[in-house]
């Protein structure tokens, strides 16, 4: 019979430190990391009073709606970092992900692909373009509010929390603005200008589509009723040509 060993309660409290230590170690390298290698895709601070806790903000992927934006966000590591993915949220409004909510983009990947933040962070920007088909914790704008938010997202950086986490937020916001490029000279306006022309373009299309229709149809009727031979018209034929009209 195997027998096993129990630890005292001075074992278990050591066991515990080591692993908070190597926790924190971790959490630790990977900040100094991002700092000593800075990226223009994103920036992450951590808390004095909390080194488990961070915020970050990540740019709109260029090309894109979300282009010139700034969104913000915060990190909480669990005692499980790094086999347990940390916790992401995005304070800022988006039209992809919902605000002060849990985010579960990486419950997937996490053990096999995304063991760092810095990986985590590039691909969440990755998948702020992409449109989620109702999963949880996502909404769905379309492109013209996804690019009216990216802009509004640039006028001042969130506020949130206690002095010390709003100082954060306000240094991370002033380095992205100096790291993104500014929204496009058309302020988007051409985006929801241009949405808008196709609309009513589309729009007018189809009333004179259904004008040209109805004056066919009236067409079709009158030459129907004063045809001076009716046999050769017939509703037969007055069907195929209706029909024709509508395909």
């Amino acid at each position: 019979m195997e027998s096993y060993s129990i630890l005292s309660n001075e074992e278990m409290l050591d066991f515990y430190m080591e692993r908070k230590k190597s926790k924190a170690m971790w959490i630790k390298w990977e900040l100094e990391d991002m700092q000593s290698n800075p990226s223009d895709d994103f920036k992450c601070l951590a808390l004095k009073s909390n080194p488990y806790d961070w915020q970050f903000a990540i740019r709109g992927p260029n090309g894109t709606e979300f282009e010139g934006g700034i969104y913000h966000g915060r990190i909480q590591f669990s005692e499980e970092y790094p086999n347990k993915r940390p916790i992401f949220t995005l304070l800022t409004e988006n039209g992809r992900f919902k605000t002060h909510t849990e985010l579960s983009f990486l419950d997937d990947i996490w053990p096999f692909r995304a063991y760092s933040v810095r990986s985590a962070l590039l691909e969440l920007i990755e998948l702020l373009p992409t449109y989620p088909n109702g999963a949880l914790g996502s909404v769905e704008y379309d492109k013209e509010e996804r690019r009216a938010l990216a802009i509004k997202s640039r006028e001042a950086a969130p506020k949130y929390g206690t002095a010390e986490r709003q100082k954060l937020i306000d240094e991370i916001h002033e380095y992205m603005l100096s790291k993104v490029p500014p929204v496009p000279s058309n302020g988007g306006g051409d985006v929801r200008l241009s949405s808008q022309n196709d609309r009513d373009r589309r729009k007018q299309d189809m009333v004179t589509k259904k004008r040209k229709r109805k004056q066919d149809i009236n067409l079709i009727f009158g030459n129907t009723i004063n045809a001076d031979n009716c046999s050769r018209v017939g509703f037969f034929e007055f069907g195929k040509r209706l029909k024709s009209l509508w395909c």
